[in-house]
């Protein structure tokens, strides 16, 4: 039983470390975008990240985000969202929208989405999947569960004549998905569950819930509202149904954001271990694999001894 227990607590700490840290693959992926690899299936372009906002930011074009799907192929791999001029150095911090779809209240509800919008929350894009689907929530909770916006569609008028329009589905991006969002040189997990529509001034490459905006830039800078540095932005959103946890592959019963967050680490590190490479398969017995299990190992071993 000490083992069991011990063994419980090493997977929680290695989780910890995995989901905080970006994991060595993702890193050495960032890095090769940084140094300008170029993506050869561009989905969508000319993306930003705040509504609102200036042309230009020091001189600097504001919409370089885009959507990439080298990765994405029949057996499900990954779809990643970034921005084409992180390898710049130039300055590319914006404010960055944040998602108050979904329910609010409870313990985390600062106030601070009626303070953004003074005006009613609406449903997610996907809150109709959850009926019957037996996870105990009507909604997600902006303020509680770390989950994005992706893709740029919807029902409404369209704003301008520049409006991009994208639908993640069409490469195989599933509903309420897992999707790994790399910010502020952290590393954290959600769920894709809603959409940016087409009723908003510029098409958005994502959109951060409040859980999600405070995991990567702290409490203090997403409460005052405070410009946001967004030039290591990073979505990578696994396809197919694998990559969606329902109600066996995510905490439901969490009591805090960080909990739900965990939750979902042993969806995604499997995940990433499995999808994320840098050439054209995933290599078997990687390195950040042989890490993680050595780790898991000598923390069962201390603790137990």
């Amino acid at each position: 039983m000490r083992l069991l227990h011990s063994t419980v607590i090493a997977a929680a700490l290695v989780s910890l470390c995995v989901t905080r840290e970006i994991p060595l693959r993702v890193k050495q992926f960032q890095d090769r975008l940084r140094e300008g690899r170029q993506c050869n299936k561009t989905l969508a372009s000319g993306l930003r990240t705040s509504l609102g906002g200036p042309k230009s930011i020091n001189n600097v074009n504001s919409s370089p985000w885009y959507y990439c799907g080298d990765y994405v192929n029949s057996t499900g791999s990954f779809m990643y969202a970034a921005s084409s001029t992180a390898a710049s150095g130039e300055d590319q911090s914006s404010k960055l929208t944040i998602d108050c779809n979904g329910t609010r209240g409870g313990p985390e509800d600062t106030g601070l989405c009626d303070r953004l919008y003074h005006e009613p929350a609406k449903s997610t894009a996907f809150q109709y999947l959850l009926k019957g689907s037996g996870i105990p929530v009507k909604d997600l909770n902006t303020y509680f569960h770390p989950y994005v916006a992706l893709g740029d569609f919807g029902a409404g008028q369209r704003s301008n004549s520049d409006f991009v329009e994208f639908d993640p589905q069409d490469e195989v991006v599933e509903p309420l998905s897992l999707v790994a969002v790399v910010c502020n040189e952290k590393m954290f997990y959600g769920l894709w569950a809603d959409t940016n529509n087409d009723t908003v001034p510029q098409p958005l490459v994502g959109q951060l819930s409040v859980a999600m905006a405070k995991m990567c830039y702290g409490e203090d800078a997403v409460e005052t509202q405070q410009r946001l540095d967004a030039s290591d932005l990073m979505f990578l959103a696994f396809t197919g149904t694998q990559a969606t946890p329902g109600y066996y592959g995510a905490d439901w019963g969490a009591e805090t954001p960080d909990e739900f967050e965990q939750g979902l680490a042993l969806l995604g590190n499997k995940l990433i271990r499995k999808r994320v490479f840098l050439g054209t398969a995933a290599p078997k017995g990687s390195l950040p694999g042989t890490l993680i299990l050595f780790a898991f190992v000598a923390v069962s071993l201390v603790i137990y001894s």
